[in-house]
């Protein structure tokens, strides 16, 4: 019931606020009532030691409860006296031939080898399909049982007679016409449990290799995960570079949902499955391999990690730099997120950037001159550019360009962050130059955040907020029409922030911001969604005026999943306004000092940007608790 519950909510956005209730395991006293209720007594007492035996070895299970009982049954342990009209056990027996059933994976199991060896056979092969599978993907594996030990099978039972013959006892659930699951999680582990367990993990892996040549690289999509994990069952990896293609795709599958354990899990499994000449003889499977490892270890927190699979694409000097993109975005992204190093990642964006070709003025002067002319350019380029060309700009595909942008718009995020005047030269170079790209070349995957930030640059540069709300609406524009959710956090960070809020009520941000927060942590932009998170649930309520109380715990939820997430400079920021919150409640000893639970503003040693966000929020406190001098 779970499940299917859990499935439409997944399948219909209209069930999203469908509410999930946990039910705990039956205690003892029910345990002895449901057992009444199955063999029909009113008298507690005459129940109560059977009960305590069932309630032992199924722990309260309600599932398990049933199948124990059932079992008894089979067992002729508890039968039905029609002379006596009552049913009769015999509490000592039952516990003394049970006890070695200490779970219900064991009671199954002995349940289950009482089948015939075409039927184990049959069950230990589903059990490697995962929780739900097709009958055709079944019958695909079955059809090679002769590959597979299991003795002799004299009985030749078609697959679609064996489902049947599980269906019906209650192994496995048809979920739709050739489509099953299992009972129970724990049925399908005491189905795999029939499987010896030294050849267990070769028996997964050859279960693997034949539903991999029975798909074809066609049909391989749907099934990618589960091929996956079967051949990568063994403990030892055979080197095998088609192997290691099949984790490939399945790594670049976890990163597009962002399961980056799981991109990193297979990256790795893959990497140890290339010849000692990988470099050489698979370039192009080798790099994908490393460039993932490092992407996912570095959004992971494992630096360590992270730096090392960037050193060893680094350190192939045959392969070029556009083809290290990917692995200088992970270092890139460390840097930048978890490291705060915004000047040393502004840094290395310039060196990679002159190595494709593209140069920014070194002097201050030349960027001042350039910086401006292009602003003033830019703008204008986009009143001139009618509102209908927006909905059709191509898509850029050249893959130099393509880079190019990437790098320039990592300096214009690091630029802002910084918060140094000679940086945010940078930050208008950057900018403008890639707004002018996608005008003149085609949109891509931030091109609705580049025009944001240049709406953040009419706003506060400019001083025009007209023109700033214009450009943040074509900025919407071709985040809706992109193909791809990447950028989508940090254009409604930028405009809900730094544009719309000067022309619209601060309500009407909330839902958007949370729809991105959602969309950061699905494309793996944890950055920006924390940037969400934190105005979603503090920033905005705050202003609005939402009980202070509420605000606190949104707080304290909020940085934890900062801290996790290894977010750091969202979490300072955050601080700030958790300490302001606990001086308005009185829960610190101060009113207008910043010292107590969340912060200490003594030794805060923040960047630019959260020093911003506690002069703001000292700021509001001076004024609320009326200390004007100070403030």
């Amino acid at each position: 019931m779970q499940r299917n519950l859990m499935e439409k909510k997944e399948a219909s956005d209209k069930l999203l606020q469908l509410t999930q209730i946990e039910l705990d395991n039956l205690g003892e006293d029910e345990v002895n009532r449901a057992i009444m209720a199955l063999l029909s007594i009113d008298d507690a007492t005459k129940t109560r030691e059977l009960a305590d035996i069932c309630y032992k070895r199924t722990e309260g299970n309600p599932f398990f409860l049933v199948e124990f009982v059932k079992v008894l049954e089979e067992e002729g342990l508890l039968s039905f006296h029609l002379g006596l009209f009552r049913w009769k056990w015999d509490a000592a027996e039952i516990a003394s031939k049970t006890a070695s059933t200490q779970n219900v994976v064991d009671l199954l199991q002995v349940k289950m080898r009482k089948l015939s060896l075409e039927a184990q056979g049959f069950l230990q092969c589903a059990a490697c399909l995962g929780s739900s599978f097709t009958s055709e993907s079944l019958g695909m594996i079955w059809q090679h049982q002769n590959v597979f030990d299991f003795k002799s099978i004299s009985a030749k039972k078609s697959t679609n007679e064996l489902l049947a013959e599980m269906t019906g006892g209650h192994y496995l659930e048809m979920l739709e016409i050739g489509k099953f699951r299992w009972a129970h999680d724990k049925v399908q582990q005491a189905a795999s449990s029939l499987t010896e367990e030294g050849s267990l993990a070769s028996f997964r892996r050859n279960i693997g290799e034949i539903w991999y040549r029975e798909l074809g690289e066609d049909n391989l999509e749907t099934c990618l995960f589960d091929v996956a994990n079967l051949i990568n069952a063994a403990t030892e990896s055979a080197i095998n570079i088609e192997y290691a293609e099949i984790n490939l795709k399945a790594a670049k599958k976890a990163r597009g949902i962002a399961a980056f354990e799981s991109c990193s899990e297979y990256a790795l499994k893959g990497i140890s499955m290339l010849p000692s000449n990988a470099w050489d003889s698979h370039p192009d499977v080798t790099l994908k391999l490393f460039s993932l490892a490092a992407e996912a270890e570095g959004y992971l927190g494992h630096l360590d990690k992270m730096e090392s699979y960037y050193n060893e694409v680094l350190s192939q000097t045959s392969i070029s730099t556009l083809e290290k993109k990917n692995v200088y975005m992970a270092k890139l992204q460390s840097m930048a997120n978890t490291e705060l190093r915004y000047e040393a990642t502004v840094d290395l964006c310039l060196g990679v950037l002159e190595d494709l070709g593209c140069k920014i003025p070194r002097g201050k002067v030349l960027r001042t001159i350039e910086a401006s002319t292009l602003l003033h350019q830019t703008v204008k380029m986009i009143k001139q550019t009618p509102i209908e060309t927006f909905d059709t700009l191509p898509e850029l595909t050249d893959p130099s360009k393509l880079a190019t942008m990437d790098f320039l718009h990592k300096i214009a995020d690091s630029s802002c962050l910084t918060g140094e005047k000679p940086f945010l030269l940078m930050y208008k170079l950057a900018v403008t130059r890639v707004v002018q790209t996608t005008l003149l070349h085609g949109s891509f995957d931030v091109s609705g955040v580049v025009l944001a930030m240049l709406g953040w640059m009419a706003m506060f540069v400019l001083g025009d907020i007209e023109t700033a709300r214009y450009i943040g609406e074509r900025a919407l524009q071709v985040q809706e029409k992109s193909k791809s959710e990447v950028g989508k956090a940090k254009v409604f960070t930028f405009l809900s922030t730094f544009i719309f809020y000067h022309v619209k009520p601060l309500q009407s941000s909330l839902k958007p911001l949370l729809e991105s927060y959602q969309s950061g942590m699905r494309t793996g932009d944890k950055s920006y969604a924390m940037w969400c998170l934190l105005y979603h649930n503090v920033f905005f309520p705050f202003m609005i005026g939402k009980p202070l109380k509420l605000i606190e715990e949104q707080c304290q939820a909020s940085i934890s999943l900062m801290l996790d997430l290894k977010e750091l400079e969202q979490a300072a920021c955050l601080r700030s306004f958790w300490q302001l919150c606990l001086n308005l409640m009185g829960l610190s000893d101060n009113t207008v000092e910043f010292v107590g639970k969340a912060m200490n503003e003594n030794n805060f040693a923040g960047s630019h940007f959260s020093r911003t966000f506690l002069l703001v929020a000292k700021s509001i406190a001076y004024n609320l608790f009326v200390e004007y001098e100070l403030g």
